[in-house]
């Protein structure tokens, strides 16, 4: 089935492969019985072009100091705190200069009536560039240096040669001429900033990855367990699927999605399971993502997978807490419950990803059904939960707003 997907190439977020791709996943979709649609959505700029608005800043500030220290000074201040902003997600300053980028949601829904709860399954449709930034020895250098809350972000570098910026912009400011010190500094800072110049133009420019891995099997694991689960409904929840765009690499399509489509969904009641990368390697659910501070799924999908992994034929499935972002961090932050499963090698992404590399040959089949066969037992765990643990959905009364009565319900 991830032949399916691999053969809309080059389907980065916003592309016409991505929609073609997510269009043709709405109308298998369509053929089981559910209601689908593919929804544009607005997200933020690509980040390619996010970090190489901030390199020219920077390296724009640095030669300026020998004209305007002041005004140097003040932008070098602006740019560095609109850098540390793309990396903790706010203040986004410098972004704001850019046009915001069009991708879409393939979303279904399948209905019933009895339903308790709502399971959305989740898997982002688009792929990532196969910049030099993604080479396996780069990957290798930073995630043996990147543990989730420990270890030196790669934005850390620019950090400091920021901070070393504005230090040699004050100095000249304050009167101490471009001396040999400043100097230094400036011309440390302008060699980091070109760097990421030149990354930002290779991140840009690179062709997309074939995207077997990542993410061609997430897909065709919730295609088939979409089919499956029409087979066989789940009697007390409602099952969604959502083929994301632009996860690469911020989750910006998921954020989307949640934004527009909260006024259908209850925070207790709905269940993001969001499968990502599961073509290699050994299944993991995820407990909490992020970089420079943790996001904490809450407790009771992460809870339900640690009780499946417990017993066979599911005891090689451990928790695992990663550096970076999933499709499940909007839906958390959100409030809602939400967990991401995907496959590790030796506990590190598989190499593959983001490479030309990640092709069809690439991908274990064992690994697939091991994250199909735990995906469907997750979902009927919550449907166990929902049977226990969720009163029927109260009837509305007097007039109501279209849509599910999850927003009646408080």
């Amino acid at each position: 089935m991830v032949e399916f997907f691999v053969a809309h190439a080059g389907r980065t977020a916003g592309s016409e492969a991505e929609r073609t791709c997510q269009a043709a996943m709405a109308g298998r979709l369509h053929e089981l019985g559910m209601d689908a649609v593919v929804q544009s959505a607005v997200t933020r700029p690509a980040m390619s072009l996010v970090l190489g608005l901030h390199a020219a800043f920077f390296l724009g500030s640095a030669m300026a100091v020998g004209i305007s220290p002041a005004w140097a000074l003040l932008a070098s201040c602006v740019t560095l705190l609109s850098f540390w902003g793309e990396l903790r997600e706010r203040p986004r300053i410098l972004q704001k200069l850019l046009l915001k980028r069009i991708t879409g949601n393939m979303v279904a829904r399948g209905q019933n009536p009895q339903a308790r709860a709502q399971v959305i399954l989740v898997a982002h449709a688009d792929v990532a560039t196969s910049s030099v930034l993604f080479l396996p020895w780069v990957k290798r250098f930073i995630l043996h240096r990147e543990v989730a809350g420990k270890g030196i972000h790669p934005g850390s570098l620019v950090i400091l040669a920021g901070g070393v910026q504005i230090l040699a912009a004050a100095v000249v400011w304050a009167g101490g001429g471009l001396w040999l010190g400043p100097g230094i500094g400036l011309a440390f800072a302008s060699i980091v900033h070109a760097g990421l110049l030149v990354l930002a133009v290779d991140w840009w420019r690179a062709p997309a990855a074939a995207g077997a891995v990542d993410n061609g099997s997430g897909l065709s694991v919730v295609l088939a367990a979409a089919e499956e689960l029409c087979r066989h409904p789940l009697p007390h929840a409602e099952v969604w699927v959502v083929a994301s765009g632009a996860r690469e690499p911020e989750a910006a399509g998921m954020s989307a999605f949640v934004r527009q489509f909260e006024h259908l969904f209850d925070l207790e009641r709905t269940f993001f399971v969001n499968v990502d990368d599961v073509g290699q390697g050994r299944l993991h659910y995820v407990t909490s993502e992020g970089r420079w501070e943790r996001l904490s799924y809450r407790p009771t999908l992460p809870g339900l997978a640690e009780q499946l992994a417990a017993h066979p034929p599911f005891l090689g499935v451990a928790p695992v807490e990663i550096v970076g972002t999933t499709d499940a961090g909007p839906p958390t932050l959100a409030g809602y419950r939400a967990v991401t499963l995907s496959s590790l090698v030796d506990g590190h992404r598989p190499e593959v990803t983001h490479t030309h590399e990640d092709t069809l040959e690439a991908i274990d089949p064992a690994s697939l059904a091991e994250a199909l066969d735990f995906t469907l037992a997750l979902c009927r765990a919550i449907d166990g939960f929902a049977a226990d643990a969720l009163p029927p959905w109260p009837k509305p009364k007097g007039v109501t707003t279209p849509g599910h009565p999850a927003k009646q319900a408080g």
